[in-house]
């Protein structure tokens, strides 16, 4: 009996380790999550504190997150019990970043206005296609997607660059920005994009970084990194602390965090998902870019206002490096635009903004995806993914953020929504929207 008793008490004390260590772990995370969700959530997205706690962090250990927000000062923070309080900080242009360990004040300085320039409208005369669409079957496939379960938010279809689709959720309307998770990693080949056709890279670089110059890691390419095949060391894990998790929330600079990380394997011989990957590649458009004034206008004045699209913020971190596998916010008829950039083959009312061939770099598959990922972009080579076209490319991200580009049927077609605890079928949304045209 004592021999039981001793054994049960190390059993307790051996948990309530496991526990206080898990909570030392986990629970930043998850107010550093809902400190910049609830952040973006209303200075951005302009949404309701009460409508952001009540469906955005409702989940999870989240759900027992408090929220304080200071208007005022644009700040947030988040904390449980008291403890682990994290703060994001509204700095304009520059989006809602975590503190981290920086300064306030001193982010504050580094702040600026957005770029105010025109929101092109999207052409909704549709008399000339009239006859090449089945609406009804079209307003089918948009409905059957705002069911509660699937908490889709926004959708907007163009055919032939003409808006033929659009609905909204109760709360949300085609003036609210949503987030676009990791469909921002599509806005980083953008940068790469116009700056190859500046002259101001080669995608074929490599010793990209001072800090990879003594190993294996001189070796990596500008293209293996767009290609998800650097082979460096990286957990995408979601569920809990991982390589992702940690650099998104427990970091001032994710990019610094992705750099650091070791070798594994040779580049350009394995593929696998990597945000800290994006965020290499924003850190060296920086460094080659070396003006932060230039930087972080970037995305504004070369993609942005180029395709009249003048809802976007696209947010950096707290050190100023753009957090482009993640936080980027847009309207739904944003997102279509940035998708008819991509349709047009990188021209934007009038103006080639993307090199010539580059839309055909960005769908071209990495052969050790096999046909599911390009540059940036995932595809739809060999019907790998979705019951669409293989022509189909796509920005995704990973609450069913959808932005399909077909060119095969002429079609954008955008969801943003927030599918956490049921993943939306985006297959079956892309291809009853893609059997309502004729």
């Amino acid at each position: 009996m004592k021999r039981f008793k001793r054994i049960l008490f190390w059993i307790i004390v051996a948990a309530l380790v496991y526990g206080v260590y898990t909570a030392n772990k986990m629970l930043p995370i998850a107010t550093s999550y809902v400190a910049k969700d609830v952040s973006s959530g209303i200075f951005i997205s302009d949404r309701p504190v009460d409508s952001m706690l009540e469906n955005d962090v409702n989940f999870n250990v989240m759900k027992y997150v408090s929220v304080d927000v200071d208007r005022d000062n644009g700040l947030v923070t988040a904390g449980i019990l008291g403890m682990f309080k994290r703060k994001a900080l509204f700095r304009g242009a520059m989006g809602c970043c975590l503190t981290n360990g920086y300064n306030i004040q001193a982010l504050r300085k580094e702040a600026f206005d957005k770029p105010q320039f025109a929101n092109i409208p999207l052409n909704t005369d549709i008399d000339s296609v009239r006859d090449e669409i089945d609406f009804a079957m079209l307003k089918e496939a948009v409905d059957s997607v705002f069911i509660n379960e699937e908490r889709t938010r926004a959708v907007v279809v163009l055919y032939k660059n003409r808006l033929v689709a659009e609905r909204y959720a109760d709360g949300f309307s085609d003036k609210t920005a949503l987030l676009g998770w990791s469909m921002n990693k599509s806005i980083i080949n953008t940068m790469i994009g116009v700056l190859s056709m500046k002259q101001q890279i080669d995608i074929k670089e490599r010793n990209l970084f001072d800090e990879w110059s003594e190993d294996e890691r001189k070796n990596i390419t500008l293209n293996d990194l767009l290609h998800m095949s650097s082979g460096l060391e990286w957990n995408e894990g979601y569920g809990g602390v991982s390589d992702v998790t940690k650099m998104l929330y427990t970091t001032g600079d994710a990019a610094a965090y992705a750099i650091n990380k070791p070798m594994q394997y040779k580049p350009d011989t394995k593929w696998y998902y990597s945000s800290g990957t994006t965020n290499i590649i924003s850190k060296f458009i920086r460094n080659r870019i070396n003006n932060d004034e230039i930087y972080h206008n970037f995305p504004y004045s070369e993609i942005f206002e180029k395709i009249g699209a003048s809802s976007f913020y696209y947010e950096t971190d707290a050190s100023g490096t753009f957090v482009g596998s993640s936080f980027g916010y847009a309207t739904a008829r944003d997102w279509a635009k940035f998708g008819m950039l991509y349709y047009n083959d990188g021209v934007a009312n009038g103006e080639r903004i993307l090199p010539e061939g580059w839309v055909d770099y960005t769908t071209t598959a990495v052969q050790a995806s096999d046909g599911a990922y390009g540059a940036q972009f995932w595809l739809n080579k060999n019907n790998v993914k979705w019951g669409s076209p293989d022509d189909t490319y796509c920005c995704i991200g990973h609450d069913g953020q959808v932005v399909a580009i077909i060119p095969s049927k002429d079609l954008v077609i955008v969801r943003l929504g927030l599918s956490i605890s049921r993943r939306f079928d985006t297959g079956k949304f892309l291809s009853d929207v893609v059997k309502s045209v004729k």
